[in-house]
């Protein structure tokens, strides 16, 4: 049974994509967000930070894949020769302002479920706060990034971006296409043609879409692989429950039946921090679970825990993009250091 608020967000966000004639009570308010929305584009200015930053955010609410997205990015980024660094707002932590340093063993109740994730995957240096630009600041002033990627962040109008990228899912791109709350956006849908580049989940556009691959499944206990090829019959006979709190967990669902598994579902609220008692509760010999819902499980000892490890590939025609853009920047920066060099020291005459 889902708790009211969770009734109620499911409610108005099936009918923000199905076009319920209702939502019109709302368009009062919706007028306030775009008044709001025009006021804050006026009165913030951008302050300078001496990196580049490539926002990864949205304009609908909900989820859209942005995590998987940013870390494909900072992997390719980081082949490119770049040294990345990641800010993040840490939405269901309790940080607050911040800024704070995610590790790898930073619990998710302080700094986040995402930024935890993006800390534990890799090595970038993950930094934390609702003030993004602080959590830019302090990520430079430690780390010496020369690159920082934004995990979501597009409304934050302090940070300076050099390139910004919208996701959208393909199938419900901006729903009703009206801003909050009569609809699910948070910026008005002709703000992507302002942005440089717009990804889709699921699309079929060569420059535009990507995917989910399904890696495998990693025993939360023993840090024993599964392949995805085959689960269903190696499974089989067990009862298998799909357990998490994603914004869209229809994604997570229809992933796990595209390989053959029958799962009982059990969608909790985005961001939800699962725990022990949640999984008490559930009758089943297997649970499956994302990364994401698999960091705020650390410390819970639960042997039926399986969790379903994926990556994301992104377009060429981007990564090429942001080669190009980003690598010529250093290059005219080398440049310009170099001849302001060349220009301080005395010529042969002077000397």
């Amino acid at each position: 049974m889902m708790p009211w608020r969770h009734r109620i967000e499911a409610t108005v966000t099936r009918a923000w994509y199905e076009g319920a004639w209702w939502l019109w009570l709302f368009w009062p308010l919706s007028l306030l967000t775009a008044l709001a929305v025009v006021w804050r584009r006026y009165r913030i200015k951008p302050a300078p930070l001496s990196v580049p930053v490539v926002v990864v955010g949205g304009i609908t609410v909900g989820g859209t894949g942005k995590t998987p997205v940013l870390m494909a990015l900072a992997e390719a980024l980081q082949n490119q020769g770049h040294k990345v660094g990641i800010i993040s707002r840490g939405y269901g932590g309790t940080v607050g302002k911040g800024p704070h340093r995610v590790m790898p063993d930073s619990s998710a109740a302080l700094v986040g479920d995402e930024p935890l994730l993006m800390a534990q995957r890799s090595d970038w240096p993950v930094v934390v706060g609702q003030d993004r630009y602080a959590a830019a600041q302090l990520l430079i002033d430690r780390h010496k990034p020369s690159l920082i990627l934004s995990d979501d962040g597009l409304q934050h109008l302090q940070l300076p971006r050099a390139f910004e990228i919208i996701v959208l899912d393909a199938s419900r791109l901006t729903g009703n296409g009206r801003l909050l709350p009569m609809g699910p956006l948070r910026e008005p849908a002709a703000r992507l043609d302002t942005v440089d580049w717009v990804l889709k989940r699921n699309g079929e556009q060569e420059e535009t879409g990507f995917r989910y691959q399904l890696e495998h499944f990693e025993h939360a206990s023993s840090a024993k692989t599964l392949g995805v090829e085959g689960i269903a019959l190696q499974w089989q006979g067990l009862r298998v429950a799909a357990v998490t709190g994603l914004g869209q967990p229809e994604q997570f669902f229809s992933a796990l039946g595209s390989l053959g598994l029958n799962v009982a579902p059990y969608a909790f609220p985005d961001h939800h921090a699962l725990t022990a008692h949640d999984l008490e509760k559930i009758a089943a010999d297997v649970i499956v679970v994302t990364e994401k819902d698999a960091v705020k499980l650390m410390g819970v000892q639960e042997d039926r825990i399986w969790v379903l490890v994926i990556s994301a590939t992104m377009p060429d025609a981007l990564l090429r993009r942001l080669d190009t853009q980003f690598n010529q920047e250093e290059v005219n920066l080398c440049s310009t250091s170099l001849s302001l060099i060349h220009i301080s020291e005395p010529t042969r005459q002077e000397a």
